[in-house]
């Protein structure tokens, strides 16, 4: 068969699928492997297009009930929660959705109004795909859209060929490709994997965002919107992986280090302006007093009303009793049914309940009101001294108030002070102590025996506890408590505006903090799950163990071919000091003096992309297509294979 002019190209990953011809340089269509429903609105889908609505209008009525694919999601942080995935891990269970991104990818690449795709298809699948999944996909692509030939490969050996074009003479390599979903160790040697001996571990960029996400939520429970909206990035511009972690977290807590260390997100913070600020006082208590009116006049209308229920629910009482009085005994029993009411006693009861609550409420209403709570209150709060007006009383409490907190604020500051070592007041406190020490030292050295120096008898002597207690005040006085809470109490209800300005001071100072994300030790501690799974719960190896596993499958010739050549592939391999951590746990398991070599992918992303693309350029790449010919007579399991693909095993027949 020869080869069409144009093939397409499509790593169908399970995060991100990246579509394009084979004879260009970079992918025409990048997106994110999810689409969405968005939830209609009801005027819309109820409103039926008109023949005599613009084009636009029409258009727009249709779209608002479409399905969103890809880039076409308009708001992915508002619709995260619903975002699907034909992916199940890395393989393919939801075939619906398959079939909706092929119409997404197909209507972006020019196929709109045609029958059939009539180009190649280049497919990435998952290693060890099962028949079952590769037979749905076959089927999809040549029943339902006609594709001529079809050609599956393994995006890490795709990755790998691509990676080859630079060192043409290596034939051995070990694989570690990092997935969305799982990561795995691939050994090749001559240029073929060894399935046989491939490992997997589920772990994989999912599992990092999702424990990054976790993590931040128990810190900040209150800003869980703001936190989904930035994990990628977080993950991806800010997360590394630590060369020793159990030293890093040492690091990370010693105080000094996660000052300096500590990168601080502000998130966006809208002030919200109250109303009552541009009020004046006067109006402010006037408003005050409306809203306790307003109240008082809902409650009243409402003990109105349950005392009109009371006395419509007695009248119908005391009929029952008539019909009890009159002998019309059949008439009262099926009445006490209707009403719920189980004898005679009880009906009696029920009525002098509900008259004495009548009663009750009726004399309330006509007597005296009792004094409230809030007048009792009022009638005991201080007021100004005679002669003294209202304002210049207020001025000096604010004044006594403000004496109050900044000595407050002197000995809170003297605490810190005393908590670091080399501030004045901690050596002097520390010296005055060491002199007493060494006193006692040679005191006890000269006699042997406690004896009593005499220290006290002089009242001189009591200037030294006079100097250390100088720097160990730190307690507030019970009664500068509860004066600060009483001048607050008093400014609370002759100031109107005592409680605003309070406010808006505390809030202006601790508002960019609230609204602040702490990102430390989280980035050493989310990657990590990669070399210790059981972080998040999982009882797999990490990847340095996977490693060692892989090799000893190996003869120690084979082992020195696989190492001299560790080749680092997916999104995952994006990780600062991922190199450095594999080779500190390389150096650790291979033998005394041995040699080993890593590299990394220049594009990690796309570097499968590009791979299919350089294969599908090859002049023998036309024996690796399968034909609509060759599904048709062998079925949709079957495939050819070539270097980068999974192996063939037919399915056993029963």
């Amino acid at each position: 068969m020869a080869v069409p002019k144009r093939l397409l190209i499509i790593d169908n990953g399970s995060y991100e699928c990246r579509v394009g011809w084979h004879d260009t340089k970079q992918p025409e269509l990048r997106f994110r492997n999810v689409l969405t429903k968005p939830r209609k609105d009801r005027k819309k889908d109820n409103q039926l297009p008109d023949a005599s609505a613009p084009a636009a209008t029409a258009e727009e009525l249709r779209a608002s009930a479409e399905i969103q694919i890809g880039n076409d999601i308009i708001n992915i942080e508002a619709v995260r929660a619903h975002l699907k995935s034909p992916f199940e891990r890395n393989v393919i269970t939801n075939w619906n959705h398959q079939e909706q991104i092929f119409d997404y990818i197909f209507s972006k690449m020019g196929f709109d109004g045609e029958e059939s795709i009539a180009h190649p298809i280049v497919l990435t699948e998952a290693l060890a795909n099962p028949n079952s999944c590769r037979r749905q996909m076959s089927e999809l692509l040549f029943e339902c859209y006609g594709v001529p030939a079809l050609s599956y490969g393994i995006d890490a050996l795709y990755s790998w060929q691509h990676h080859q074009q630079k060192h043409k003479l290596v034939a051995d390599a070990l694989i570690i490709s990092f997935g969305y979903s799982t990561t795995h160790v691939i050994p090749v040697l001559a240029n073929k994997m060894q399935l046989e001996h491939v490992r997997r571990l589920n772990v994989g960029g999912f599992h990092i965002n999702n424990y990054l996400f976790r993590l931040m939520q128990m810190k900040y429970p209150v800003h869980l919107t703001a936190i989904s909206s930035r994990i990628e990035k977080l993950v991806h511009e800010h997360c590394h992986i630590a060369l020793d972690y159990r030293e890093e977290l040492l690091k990370w807590a010693q105080l000094d280090y996660y000052e300096a260390n500590i990168m601080k997100i502000q998130l966006p913070y809208n002030q919200v302006t109250a109303t009552n600020a541009l009020l004046t006082v006067e109006q402010k208590q006037e408003k005050r007093r409306e809203l306790a009116l307003r109240l008082l006049d809902i409650k009243n209308r409402r003990e109105r009303e349950k005392l009109q229920e009371d006395e419509e629910y007695l009248q119908v009482l005391r009929k029952l009793r008539q019909l009890y009085e009159q002998d019309k005994l059949q008439k009262f029993e099926r009445a006490l049914q209707q009403q719920q009411i189980a004898n005679l006693e009880e009906l009696d009861k029920l009525m002098g309940t509900l008259t004495s609550r009548i009663k009750r409420v009726k004399e309330r209403a006509v007597g005296q009101p009792r004094p409230s709570k809030q007048q009792d209150k009022l009638d005991k709060m201080p007021k100004p001294p005679e002669g003294v007006p209202q304002a210049e009383w207020l001025s000096e409490l604010r004044n006594k108030r403000e004496e109050l907190l900044q000595r407050k604020q002197a000995r809170q500051q003297q605490r810190q002070e005393q908590a670091r070592r080399h501030t004045h007041a901690a050596q002097e406190r520390m010296r005055i102590i060491s002199t007493l020490a060494r006193s006692e030292k040679r005191r006890k050295a000269n006699g042997g025996d406690e004896e009593d120096d005499g220290f006290g008898m002089n009242d001189n002597d009591w200037d030294v506890y006079k100097r250390i207690n100088r720097y160990n005040d730190d307690s507030d006085s019970d009664a500068e408590n509860e004066q600060m809470l009483e001048y607050e109490k008093i400014l609370q209800h002759y100031d109107a505006g005592f409680d605003d300005a309070n406010n808006a001071a505390m809030q202006a100072l601790i508002a960019a903090e609230n609204y602040q994300l702490h990102f430390g030790v989280e980035a050493i501690r989310v990657p990590e799950i990669l070399f210790q799974p059981s972080m998040i719960g999982c009882t797999e190896a990490g990847l340095a163990e996977l490693i060692a596993f892989v090799l000893k499958l190996f003869t120690a010739e084979q082992q020195q071919r696989l190492v001299d050549h560790v080749y680092l592939t997916g999104s995952c391999a994006q990780f600062r000091g991922l190199k450095e951590r594999l080779a500190k746990e390389l150096l650790e398991l291979r033998p005394f003096q041995s040699s080993f070599a890593i590299y990394e992918s220049n594009d990690p992303t796309l570097s499968a992309w590009l791979g299919a693309c350089l294969q599908a350029n090859s002049k023998n790449f036309s024996g690796s297509l399968t034909t609509r010919k060759l599904y048709q007579e062998y079925g949709g399991e079957y495939f050819r294979e070539h270097s980068a693909s999974n192996l063939y095993y037919p399915t056993p027949k029963d």
